[in-house]
């Protein structure tokens, strides 16, 4: 029965920071990677997948706080 009850409580516990954690990440707007990462991502979106620029810079510009082709 003990070893129920701990089971449990560490399910709610997990439960409990995972929601926490979510309402955080929610609460601090958007994602701030570093500058050569986004460069990165650019690179690979146009070069290997063949997406349009407009495309690419919209789509960082949305997800990031910096301008995607400020990094070039």
């Amino acid at each position: 029965m003990t070893a129920i009850l701990t089971g449990l409580g560490a399910v709610l516990m997990l439960v409990a920071t995972g929601i926490a954690a979510y309402h955080h990440g929610r609460r601090r707007g958007r994602v701030t990677l570093p500058t050569d990462l986004i460069a990165e991502l650019c690179e690979h979106k146009l070069g290997c997948i063949g997406e349009p620029n407009d495309r690419v810079a919209l789509e960082i510009g949305l997800l990031c706080d910096t301008d995607p082709t400020s990094s070039r």
